[in-house]
């Protein structure tokens, strides 16, 4: 595998932002977030997990894993309790992470309130994440241009297997899910740490890289948009999708806390990954881009 292109360098510059993830498909930023917030925020959801029994006082996971997938750990009270707690929910609101964001996607972009915490045993055969199968975020949403920005909770080294995309592959039709594996040519990934960020379109290709490690990898998902173009409602007001907004009792008082822009057009979640990717602001769309909705959701 390749390493990663870091853009920090290009930090404050809008279209060479653009053009760079025009031509990639994604921007990584080493540092970007302060990396003392970032860990307390991964050891506020270990501590949430312990509780639960995913991992011991020494942090060495559990041998029965509580949970493969993340839509499966929802059923899990620790994880839920990890996973709406302020210090991960916070994250996407930290400044450098919303100012590069609006660089890319203009200032009235804005992150969804549903987040996605990623809590991952090392790899069993039998029993692999879904996220580990090469896919595209355009099935989480149905928007256009999305941006998925992946922050690491703690180190993640290659062996615990973090996040690859494949450069330049947003430019291609799209190709049927499969599990990436390390050795794969044309792909890119590094050796992450607390405070890194990688950004990447919807129609970028990419998946997790095996958790080869003995360690829980611990890591967020968080999606963006323009508030010009509908937004599916599950990821604004929950799964139930009725108002008010995801969250917002819960840190609508809290300084950091930034709600979804006034008049947000919102549309059932399946109604708009149903229908193509339109034309695209950011990115050239391959004119062979066909699209069926994914089976089972990998979020």
């Amino acid at each position: 595998m390749d390493e990663l292109a870091d853009s920090a360098s290009w930090l404050t510059d809008s279209d060479e932002l653009r053009r760079r993830l025009a031509a990639d498909g994604y921007l990584f930023f080493r540092g970007l977030l302060p990396a003392g917030q970032v860990q307390a925020a991964g050891q506020a959801v270990l501590d949430r997990l312990r509780a639960g029994g995913w991992v011991d006082d020494r942090g060495i996971p559990s041998i029965e894993p509580r949970a493969v997938n993340s839509m499966d750990a929802l059923a899990d009270p620790a994880f839920r309790a990890a996973m709406f707690g302020p210090a991960f929910n916070q994250l996407p609101y930290l400044p450098a992470l919303r100012q590069v964001i609006r660089r890319v996607l203009g200032p009235p972009a804005f992150s969804y309130p549903a987040k996605v915490l990623r809590a991952i045993y090392p790899e069993r055969p039998q029993a692999r994440p879904r996220g580990r199968y090469v896919h595209y975020d355009y099935g989480v949403s149905g928007v256009q241009d999305m941006l998925t920005s992946w922050v690491p909770l703690m180190d993640i080294p290659v062996r615990i297997g973090g996040l690859a995309v494949q450069p330049g592959g947003h430019l291609g039709p799209p190709r049927r899910p499969w599990p990436l594996s390390v050795t794969e040519p044309g792909w890119a990934t590094t050796s992450y740490e607390p405070g890194d960020v990688i950004v990447f379109h919807c129609l970028t290709p990419h998946a997790a890289l095996p958790n080869r490690g003995s360690a829980l990898r611990v890591s967020g998902d968080f999606r963006w948009q323009r508030p010009d173009q509908p937004a599916p409602a599950e990821l604004v007001q929950g799964p139930a999708a009725r108002p008010p907004e995801m969250f917002r009792r819960l840190f609508g008082r809290e300084r950091w806390w930034e709600p979804v822009p006034v008049g947000l057009a919102l549309r059932p979640r399946a109604q708009l990954i149903a229908a193509l990717p339109g034309p695209s602001r950011l990115i050239a769309v391959h004119p062979g881009w066909h699209w069926q909705p994914p089976p089972a959701t990998v979020h």
